[in-house]
């Protein structure tokens, strides 16, 4: 069942929270996820926004959600100057455009006081992470960053069966994410694909920056386990493309465990498909993301369990996490909502002076991803040379 609004956030009666948006104008697929999450709870309201470069599209979109046409604004810079001198401003931001934007945004909002959630990656470079990090804590500010797979209820579930000793201490870990959806050439594909594969827009990376820190972050968000050093070989395969659409990394962990990541942009027949396995000297866990409602735990005497999300034999102690029935499919929606309803509650929580959890991604999970990434592209560049993360 779905828990109320105060019971989300800690008791609390409360206002819903000022939200503004970068990015996200008409036909944006990624600023629809974090809008509709956003507000799918009730605790948010969508109130300024700068939705494109182009000013008339960004009017266009923001009349259409009925919004002040003085708060639907011009640039990110102008957004954050006059937000924070309003009697009543945006309580955060959303930043959801392209990647070369996330920096620069958010470190202007974080210095006008705004708290940000950021789409990852969430910056180019490490240095940049650490930066907006340093800000957010002088400022006190929260700082989310959506790694909206760490939000679906199995992987909650997959991470207390192993908290609770069920697989023993774990040895092996492996995850995928395989996609085709740059396997055609680059004249047949979408305008979001092209950007993905341009560094002025997408960065240093695009197999490994792009899918491949989603893969990371649900081994970390899984296992808690910590990566010491990896061994990483990104390809381009594709005509006229500089960045990476296939990658590997074989990782050693602090503690001893080994682990495999595999990602591709051009893994023909497949469809988004992230999938994690963990194996212990007790038993193993499996999920992928086609299959998002069922985690197999394999035991050592040789039995073999589906648990289907949302019974009563799938508990993780956080039934808000479930929306709809067992047998349902809950998705990426729900996901994103996920992850905004606990940085929401948080939120309200810290402004109300009450204490709050930070049981969300946030900056310190992006500055993880960004470690991973310089890793992997220093160990490719020295023919898979072990790397230190």
């Amino acid at each position: 069942m779905q828990a109320s609004i105060q019971e989300l956030c800690g008791g609390i009666v409360m206002t819903k929270l000022k939200f503004g948006m970068i990015g996200g104008g008409k036909g944006s697929f990624i600023a629809d996820l974090h809008l509709k999450g956003a507000c799918f709870d009730h605790l948010g309201e969508l109130t300024a926004g700068c939705f494109s470069r182009n000013y008339q599209k960004s009017l266009d979109f923001g009349n259409s959600m009925g919004l002040d046409p003085g708060r639907i604004y011009r640039s990110y810079e102008e957004m954050a100057k006059k937000e924070a001198k309003r009697e009543d401003p945006i309580d955060f931001v959303i930043i959801a455009a392209p990647n070369n934007v996330h920096y620069p945004a958010a470190k202007i909002f974080l210095e006008h006081g705004i708290h940000v959630v950021c789409d990852k990656p969430l910056t180019h470079y490490l240095y940049e992470a650490e930066e907006l990090k340093a800000i957010a804590e002088e400022k006190d500010l929260l700082f989310c960053v959506t790694y909206t797979y760490s939000a679906y209820p199995a992987v909650a579930f997959m991470k207390k069966m192993i908290t609770d000793g069920r697989v023993g201490e774990i040895r092996l870990v492996k995850a995928e994410f395989l996609s085709d959806n740059m396997a055609l050439p680059n004249k047949a594909l979408s305008n979001t694909m092209l950007w993905r594969m341009n560094p002025e827009i997408a960065g240093r990376s695009t197999c490994c920056g792009d899918i491949g820190v989603h893969a990371q972050n649900l081994i970390s968000s899984v296992t808690s386990l910590e990566m010491d050093e990896l061994s990483a070989d990104l390809n381009i395969i594709g005509d006229d493309r500089v960045l990476d659409t296939n990658f590997t990394a074989i990782i050693r962990y602090k503690s001893g465990q080994k682990g495999l990541i595999w990602c591709s942009n051009v893994a023909m027949g497949k469809c988004n498909d992230l999938n994690i396995a963990v194996y212990g000297d007790k038993g193993s866990l499996s999920w992928s993301v086609e299959m998002e409602d069922i985690v197999v735990f394999n035991e050592l005497s040789g039995c073999s369990v589906h648990y289907r999300m949302g019974t009563s034999f799938s508990s993780i102690g956080e039934s808000q996490m479930f929306r709809l029935p067992a047998g349902v499919s809950e998705g990426y929606y729900v996901a994103f909502a996920n992850i905004y309803q606990k940085f929401m509650s948080a939120l309200q929580n810290k402004k109300a002076g009450k204490t709050y959890e930070i049981n969300y991604p946030d900056i310190n999970c992006g500055i993880e991803s960004l470690r991973f990434l310089e890793a992997c592209l220093a160990s490719s560049e020295k023919n898979a040379a072990w790397e230190k993360v």
